[in-house]
């Protein structure tokens, strides 16, 4: 019996998973322009600090090797270009206006609903980049323009990422919030 047909349906075929680079090639904000400059417009004096909050979230997972190697650059107080994804999720979302610190708060919200952000059907808000079983994902930028304005008016990064994600406004009487002044605006 030739060997192929021993084998034949002992394993069942496993769909082709998408890469990460692929996933992020499909955001909005890529370029083939990111292969020549990752950074992008992301300044070089703050890539240290994009690259230590992307340390502790990776937009990618490219395996303990080259993050041992990446975390010991940074340590070294130095920006890493180890890994290309992580900068071109930093360029992302500095082109939006985000610094490396409400990008490390906006991602630790996330983390809370994370399941429920992957789950969604409609592709939004998350890329899954889960490579070598460590969960890691990417944020699409584009998506999340509004919950920078939404914190600076003072609300709470949760609530303003329930806002954003799902409309939620059950929390505040009358879908009124209050900024810093004291003046109402509507959610909706």
């Amino acid at each position: 019996m030739p060997a192929d047909a021993y084998f034949e349906g002992a394993r069942p075929e496993q769909p082709r998973r998408e890469t990460a680079r692929e996933a992020l090639e499909r955001s909005p904000g890529y370029t083939p322009e990111r292969d020549r400059n990752p950074w992008g417009d992301v300044p070089e004096e703050l890539r240290l600090d994009w690259c230590r909050a992307l340390l502790d979230f990776p937009t990618f997972f490219p395996g303990p090797f080259a993050m041992s190697i990446a975390a010991r650059v940074i340590r070294d107080d130095r920006a890493s270009d180890v890994v290309a994804q992580w900068s071109w999720q930093a360029d992302d979302l500095h082109r939006v206006g985000f610094t490396a610190a409400d990008w490390y708060l906006l991602r630790l919200c996330v983390d809370r609903r994370l399941e429920k952000l992957l789950a969604r059907d409609d592709g939004r808000f998350v890329i899954d980049t889960t490579r070598l079983e460590y969960r890691s994902i990417a944020l699409i930028a584009e998506h999340w323009t509004d919950w920078l304005p939404l914190r600076r008016a003072g609300l709470t990064p949760l609530r303003a990422l329930d806002l954003v994600v799902d409309g939620n406004r059950a929390s505040w009487p009358g879908g009124f919030l209050m900024d810093r002044n004291g003046d109402r605006f509507m959610t909706s």
